[in-house]
Formats: C-alpha cells, sequence, structure tokens
C-alpha cells in the first residue's frame, strides 16, 4: 500500500537501489526543472569525470553539480567525506560553486557544516537534500520523473492537481499568443502607415523646427529678463540689452507677433517638450533645453 503525506517519494528516495547512473539522470532533470541551464552530464554509466558528475548555469554563475544517492542513511562523516571531495571540483573546472544533490536527510547543523566546508575552498554551495527532492517530486510538473525513476503513480488526488496545472499553463499561452498577436497587428499598423504616408521628414525640415522652438523659448526667456529690468530686480549692462532687444525684435517679426506668446502652461510645456523631441532625434540628451 502507497504511503501518504509525500512519504512514499520520501521513502524511495531514501532507499534508492537503482544505482549511480539513474541517479545522476534524475538528478539532471530535477535542476533542469529548477531552471538550470547548459546542463552537461560527465559520464553516467562511468569514467572519469574530472572531478564533476555534470556541469550546469543559474544566475549569471557557472557550476559543477555532484550526485550521492547510496541506499540508506549513511553518517554524517560519510557524507561530509564525499563532498569535501566533490567540492575540491569547483576550482578545478574554473566553477562559481558546487549544487550538491543527495537523497540523504541533512539536518540544519549539518547543512550550515557543509557549507563552511565550501567556504574554505571559496565556492559557492546550493543543497538538494532528501527534503527538497521530495517535495519537488511531488509537484504535479514533477509527476511524470517521479513516475519514472521512483515508480510511484499518480492517486485520483494527484491527477486532479495535475490536470488543473495544465490548465492554467493552457490559459497563461493563450494570453500571451493573445499578446503576442496584438503586437503583431500594431506593428503591422505602423509600418503600414509609414510605408503609405509619404517620406520621413528631413534632417534639414527637423532642424528648421528646433531653430523654431529654439527662437520661441529663447524669446520668452529674454522677456523675463527684460520684465525683471524694469522691475529693478536684476541688472545688466545697456549692451547686452540692446542687442538681447535687437535679436527679440528680429524673432517677433520672423515668426509675427501672434505666433510668439504669451502661452498658457500646456502651451508652454508643449512647446518645451518639442524641443527637447526635436533635440533627441537631433543627438542631444533628453531634456536639453539650453537657450
Amino acid at each position: 500500500m502507497r504511503r501518504k503525506d509525500g512519504r512514499e517519494t520520501w521513502n524511495r528516495l531514501l532507499d534508492w537501489d537503482k544505482g549511480y547512473a539513474a541517479a545522476e539522470r534524475l538528478a539532471a532533470l530535477i535542476l533542469l526543472s529548477e531552471g538550470y541551464n547548459n546542463l552537461d552530464p560527465s559520464h553516467p554509466l562511468g569514467g572519469r569525470d574530472g572531478l564533476k558528475d555534470m556541469k550546469l548555469s543559474t544566475g549569471g554563475k557557472n557550476w559543477i553539480g555532484a550526485v550521492y544517492f547510496p541506499r540508506g542513511q549513511m553518517t554524517f562523516n560519510n557524507i561530509s567525506e564525499k563532498f569535501e571531495h566533490d567540492v575540491k571540483g569547483v576550482k578545478s573546472n574554473n566553477a562559481n560553486g558546487i549544487v550538491f544533490i543527495t537523497n540523504q536527510e541533512l539536518r540544519l547543523g549539518e547543512r550550515q557544516t557543509l557549507k563552511e566546508i565550501a567556504d574554505s575552498y571559496n565556492s559557492d554551495l546550493k543543497i538538494y537534500h532528501l527534503e527538497i527532492l521530495a517535495d519537488l517530486l511531488n509537484l504535479p510538473k514533477n509527476y511524470g520523473i517521479r513516475m519514472e525513476f521512483l515508480d510511484i503513480e499518480m492517486t485520483k488526488e494527484e491527477q486532479l492537481s495535475f490536470f488543473e496545472e495544465c490548465n492554467e499553463l493552457k490559459n497563461k499561452y493563450e494570453i500571451m499568443e493573445k499578446t503576442i498577436l496584438m503586437n503583431l497587428e500594431y506593428s503591422k499598423k505602423i509600418y503600414d502607415s509609414i510605408t503609405n504616408n509619404d517620406e520621413l521628414r528631413s534632417i534639414d525640415e527637423i532642424s528648421k523646427a528646433e531653430t523654431e522652438f529654439y527662437e520661441k523659448i529663447w524669446l520668452d526667456r529674454h522677456l523675463m529678463l527684460m520684465n525683471s529690468v524694469y522691475k529693478n530686480d536684476k541688472k545688466t549692462s545697456p549692451e547686452i540689452l540692446r542687442d538681447a532687444q535687437k535679436s527679440a525684435n528680429e524673432i517677433i517679426k520672423k515668426y509675427g507677433e501672434e505666433n510668439v506668446g504669451p502661452y498658457s502652461d500646456f502651451e508652454w510645456g508643449m512647446i518645451n517638450g518639442k524641443l527637447s523631441a526635436l533635440r533627441w532625434v537631433l543627438g542631444c540628451d533628453w531634456d536639453m533645453l539650453d537657450t
């Protein structure tokens, strides 16, 4: 009779009798399901493995994987001796750390001891011990792996969980598909609008528009300066004022008095935004509004 509360998976892992080739393959599949990349097994069927059972990567780091699946619970001395032998492979394989996958039960203090051993070899450490492996294999997404390596079939409750997760994945993919199709349609509309309209504006046209907004903003700032001078809030040399007033009159004549303000707050914001955008197109940084 199958044991409940996850104990069947837990006990079958601890009583492992399928050998090291199967253990390494099981470990590889679990790590892939956990999001590890570039997994490269060494020699599951035997051979010199260069102090590693596999190479893999995650989080921008390179790791070696070490698998320890004896039958039954070993003493911690045996576990730590095996780990210390394996962790030496981090340096020889130019890795950042070691992923230790074992069917052994490890207490908190024992995990801390393994971490201290890893630290002494300047190695990062991730441990997948018995409890973690059992929990992972009891997830719906890993029922197939569990069935293949532990011969544990799904209960009715697990079948319901499995199909519910399949439905959730299906819904997520449908949402993704709709989003992608919407983006493709939007991109097509933009492309069509570009290809069906006149050619894009030339650099000369863009530069001319940039000059217009530059001059209008300069004029407004000049008028604020003149207002401060008339109020005796600011002192400026007569020569500078004379030249500035001459430039201001030329701008007013160029665009027409009705086209140079005064502006509402909204209009003033639009003019500054247009100047910023035009300058960005011409190679300046955003918000470059110097006049």
